[in-house]
């Protein structure tokens, strides 16, 4: 009887060694999964992103990145004053020289904005994308990872 009870002790002892190797194996899949989960995530707001940066390229090449946020701000304002005045001094000369058709000159710039919202809307598409295939990557992995580590019951 004894010789019997000794086998059963060995055969519980290499049935817990396997059980905890498995469960090992499976928390490293686990691991290793969430790693890869996090890289696509990465990679698909790095996409939506990087298509934000192209659109406002085109618009805004000459725009200057190195300075400091003040000076920045401040030259902004420059700008848009001389703009201002530039505009009221347009629209002088166009009434003077065209009449009353300012209003096709205020339709296209509502244009031109309306096409920069259009830029803003798309950026704001892609990132929803990006942010949808982040919600469902994480949903998939928590349920291959509770298989994995707790397994079907």
């Amino acid at each position: 009887m004894g010789g019997l009870c000794q086998n059963e002790t060995m055969e519980l002892h290499e049935g817990i060694k396997t059980l905890t190797s498995n469960l090992d194996i499976s928390c490293q899949s686990a691991k290793e999964l969430s790693k890869s989960i996090e890289n696509v995530q990465k990679e698909a707001t790095d996409v939506a992103v990087q298509r934000n940066i192209d659109r406002r390229r085109e618009l805004r090449e000459n725009e200057v990145r190195k300075e400091l946020f003040l000076k920045r701000v401040l030259m902004q304002w420059e700008h848009e004053e001389r703009v201002r005045r530039e505009e009221a001094q347009i629209r002088a000369d166009f009434l003077r020289k065209y009449g009353k058709r300012w209003a096709e000159v205020e339709a296209l710039k509502a244009k031109l904005e309306k096409q920069e919202k259009e830029f803003q809307n798309q950026f704001n598409k892609d990132l929803n994308k990006a942010r949808t295939a982040q919600f469902w990557c994480f949903a998939i992995a928590g349920v291959i990872a509770y298989f994995l580590v707790w397994g079907y019951k």
